[in-house]
């Protein structure tokens, strides 16, 4: 689309300035018509009023005067200000800076790229680029980054008409186009048409173990497999990945099933080790992502929606969205977050086009109503005090070969390393004391309960021996304690602080009878190494919240193993400080030329960044870098 310039008065000759965009961006931003998906522009010689995307009705930017007003009220939706993916694009690049010049051999955040499509039992296009580079509407990438590969791929497929061996040539080949990368298959899992595909870059083969996969049926009476979900996990190093892709039961009035499902898919696909089989799969893994055409729809009338999508008040849709008010109830993806959704409803699109929502569609037994709904989604869960950050989250917008559109989310996500015990005698080791412990567990029954500790950081799993205190104080509900007498001495396999404060404990209270979990939680044990030695969260089983449970720990750590470090992803005060004031320099707009004809690796800024870096203090060089920036706009025409 170009620019008719020929509207512009005299008056807009002069610069002007808003948030982080110069006049000269903004013509960019015209010209390149709405590539991001957060505004649409045409020229003045275009059609007079507005025209159709997405099947509904949007505003039109004409001329640099609509684009202004569009950024200056922000509260309209109307343009999606640009300084905050800037902002994202800095932190991703400083932090792929900090690790490729760690002198640590291991990394300690890796990048994670998750996708999920329904595919619509059609073949896929040739290239599927614009998916794995998160190419499209919603929170997308900086130009500067978006091409950077991923140290992991998970891509998540329904109604998937390809054979395994074909799909993942397929995604290899994409990979390797833009990448120049051979990406090495972890694992492919596939139920019917259901799949899911894992790859890792060649560099961190190595680093994967304990590689596992399963499925569980959810269709007909957990009978077929037309319905249902794929799990594949690994450990990177000393950290457990799982990966679990879905296809739900559809239909708008079908939720009470689709929470089933889930709750099916935790209790029954027997993914990661076999040790921890007792708890549900949201508690087996340090990081668990869950993808998949989950079908929960908008409650809400159809021309509703649509007024909705056209002004891009995604807000107020996520008020009727389905899947939003059962977790609100905490009757499915209970602790499960999900990135904020700034992107159209991926469903039910015309194939051919993404230009209107199909949503009557016609069969024999009647006109069945399909409103366009974010049936795509993709959540995480985490164990607590770990890091883990979303850094994209949208769809994409030129795949039509499918009446769902892809869906992208990508990470940063915090890794340890692998743990191995130290050979020799060792004279002082770390211990944990279990000071005491109270629990309040939903139920009626009056058996006494006892409670199991497992850890990748113990020697084995422990248990406690049945409490010695508890009470009824609420009908339905049971109130138990456990003095320091009942409680076992945990002794960990290594004694190192730094190790010990990556660890995590999982704990089940069980009954005495019939030895039947009655509620399951994850302690960080950084949160009780540090200034406070008690820990209290939450009890869950079976995707149902239980009670809650809390405790004083002492975690005793010999003088000579107390040394930690600070991970790549942390930061001290001086450090944000110098970070803050770099991102704010960096984020100002410049005189030059328009910033999209230089990338951020080819700037001057950076080669000053990065010539500093190799002098050892990095954070003096995005100072400098930042100082760069206000130079022009301090000087005088």
């Amino acid at each position: 689309t170009k620019v008719d310039h020929s509207a512009h008065s005299v008056a807009n000759d002069i610069a002007w300035y808003h948030r982080d965009i110069s006049r000269v961006y903004a013509e960019d931003l015209l010209a390149r018509a709405g590539r991001d998906g957060s505004y649409l522009v045409r020229d003045s010689e275009s059609v007079p009023g507005a025209y159709t995307t997405q099947g509904v009705q949007v505003n039109c930017f004409r001329t640099l005067e609509d684009l202004v007003l569009g950024y200056q009220q922000p509260h309209k939706g109307l343009v999606t200000p640009l300084l905050y993916p800037k902002c994202d694009a800095f932190c991703q690049l400083l932090q792929l800076m900090k690790t490729r010049h760690s002198q640590r051999s291991e990394p300690d955040v890796i990048s994670v790229f998750v996708g999920t499509w329904n595919m619509g039992g059609s073949p896929p296009p040739r290239s599927l680029q614009s998916w794995v580079t998160c190419c499209g509407l919603g929170h997308t990438p900086d130009d500067s980054t978006a091409l950077l590969p991923h140290d992991i791929y998970a891509l998540g497929t329904q109604e998937n008409p390809q054979g395994e061996r074909e799909w993942t040539d397929h995604i290899k080949a994409t990979l390797r186009s833009y990448t120049h990368i051979d990406f090495k298959q972890v694992a492919v899992q596939s139920l019917w048409n259901i799949r899911l595909a894992v790859f890792v870059k060649p560099e961190h083969e190595s680093r994967i173990s304990h590689v596992n996969t399963a499925n569980v049926k959810t269709g007909l009476g957990n009978t077929l497999g037309n319905k249902g979900a794929v799990g594949v996990s690994f450990h990177f190093n000393g950290t457990s990945f799982g990966f679990v892709n879905c296809h739900l039961t559809s239909g708008s009035d079908k939720v009470l099933r689709r929470n089933q499902n889930f709750v099916d898919i935790l209790r029954l696909l027997s993914l990661g080790d076999k040790q921890l089989f007792a708890f549900d799969i949201s508690l087996r893994f340090t990081h668990l992502f869950w993808c998949g055409d989950l079908n929960y729809r908008l409650d809400l009338d159809v021309q509703d929606i649509l007024k909705h999508v056209s002004k891009r008040e995604f807000e107020e849709l996520m008020c009727a969205d389905q899947l939003t008010q059962e977790r609100h109830k905490r009757k499915a993806f209970l602790y499960f977050k999900e990135e904020k959704i700034a992107f159209p409803p991926t469903y039910r699109y015309e194939r051919g086009s993404r230009d209107c929502y199909l949503w009557q569609k016609y069969k024999t037994s009647g006109v069945r109503v399909n409103v366009p709904s974010w049936c795509d989604r993709i959540l995480f869960k985490s164990y607590p005090e770990t890091h883990i950050t979303c850094t994209a989250y949208g769809c994409t917008d030129d795949i039509f070969t499918s009446d769902h559109s892809p869906v992208f989310a990508t990470y940063q996500v915090g890794v340890t390393s692998q743990s191995t015990s130290k050979t020799g005698a060792v004279m002082v080791r770390a211990w944990i004391i279990l000071e005491g412990i109270e629990a309040i567990v939903k139920t009626a029954s009056k058996a006494k309960f006892f409670i199991e500790f497992h850890s990748l950081c113990l020697e084995e799993t422990r248990r406690s021996s049945e409490n010695d205190s508890q009470s009824c104080d609420v009908p339905g509900f049971l109130k138990l304690a456990w003095s320091f007498k009942q409680l076992p001495k945990l002794l960990p396999i290594m004694s190192e602080m730094d190790h010990l404060q990556d660890q995590h404990m999982l704990l089940s209270v069980k009954s005495c009878d019939g030895f039947e979990s009655y509620g399951e939680c994850c302690v960080a044990l950084r949160s009780v190494t540090g200034a406070s030695d008690q820990f209290e969260t939450f009890l869950s089983h079976r995707g149902e919240e239980m009670g809650s449970i809390r405790g004083r720990v002492r975690v005793h750590v010999p003088k000579d193993k107390q040394a930690t470090r600070e991970k790549i992803y942390g930061g001290s005060h001086e450090t944000g400080l110098l970070l803050t004031s770099a991102l704010l320099a960096l984020s100002l707009p410049t005189k030059p030329s328009s910033p999209s004809s230089v990338t951020f690796f080819d700037s001057c800024e950076f080669h000053i960044a990065s010539s500093i870096w190799f002098l050892n203090d990095p954070w003096l060089g995005f100072t400098l870098a930042g100082i760069y920036r206000l130079l022009p706009l301090l000087a005088p025409d």
